[in-house]
C-alpha cells in the first residue's frame, strides 16, 4: 500500500491535502463514475439481447453490441478495482461481487523436436522417389528439401514437399540429371527441428 511505510508526518501532510481535496463535489463525482445496480443490470441485458444480432452480422446490431460490450468491460475492471481497494476493510468484498479470481493457465510447455533418425528415399515398381524417416515425438509435419549444388551452402537448398505423416513422403518431380542432396525436419506450428544428415540422389 503507498502509504504503509510513509512517515507520521508524511502521512499528516498527505492526509491534510486529501481533506482539501476531496470535497463532497469531488466525491459526488467519483460515484457517478460507477454503473448503479440497476444500470449496470439494464446494460448487461443489452449485450445478452443483442449477441444473437452480433453473430448474424447485422451492421445495426454489431454496432451496438460492441458498444455495450466494452462498457461492461470498462464497467467490470472498475468495479474489480473498487473491490480489490474495499478488501483492505473486507476482504471478502472480491467474492460479494461474484470476482473469483479463475485459475492461473498453466504455461504450455516448450515444444523441442529432436533430429530425424533413418532419412532414405526409396522407389516404387513405377520410379516414384518417397522419402521415409523414422517418426519425430511430437511432431505435426515434415519438410524435405532439395539442394542441387555444394549442400555445405544454405542458400542452395529449397523446400519440394511438405507432409503430416514421415513414411512414404511422396517427392515431386526432380531433375536427374545432376547429383542432388536431400534433408528432412520435423515441424510443429512454427517450431522447427534441427535437420537429418544429408542423403546423396546420384544422377540417373
Amino acid at each position: 500500500m503507498p502509504f504503509n511505510d510513509v512517515s507520521d508526518p508524511e502521512l499528516i501532510t498527505h492526509s491534510a491535502a486529501m481533506v482539501v481535496a476531496f470535497t463532497p463535489e469531488v466525491y459526488a463525482y467519483l460515484m457517478s463514475l460507477f454503473p448503479t445496480p440497476e444500470s449496470y443490470a439494464e446494460l448487461h441485458a443489452r449485450l445478452e439481447r443483442g449477441y444473437p444480432g452480433f453473430l448474424k452480422g447485422e451492421p445495426e446490431g454489431v454496432k451496438a453490441f460492441e458498444e455495450d460490450r466494452e462498457a461492461v468491460k470498462q464497467f467490470l475492471n472498475m468495479l474489480s478495482g473498487l473491490a480489490r481497494s474495499a478488501a483492505i476493510k473486507d476482504p471478502t468484498m472480491p467474492q460479494k461481487l461474484g470476482l473469483v479470481r479463475l485459475p492461473a493457465k498453466n504455461p504450455s510447455k516448450k515444444v523441442i523436436l529432436t533430429q530425424p533418425h533413418g532419412f532414405r528415399i526409396i522407389y516404387d515398381a513405377l520410379g516414384n522417389l518417397f522419402a521415409t524417416v523414422s517418426k519425430v515425438q511430437g511432431a505435426k509435419g515434415y519438410q524435405v528439401w532439395l539442394c542441387e549444388g555444394d549442400p555445405n551452402v544454405e542458400g542452395n537448398w529449397k523446400l519440394i514437399t511438405s507432409a503430416t505423416n514421415s513414411r512414404d513422403i511422396m517427392l515431386p518431380n526432380i531433375n536427374r540429371t545432376t547429383n542432388n542432396w536431400l534433408r528432412i525436419r520435423a515441424i510443429r506450428g512454427r517450431v522447427t527441428g534441427p535437420w537429418s544428415n544429408f542423403v546423396s540422389l546420384p544422377q540417373a
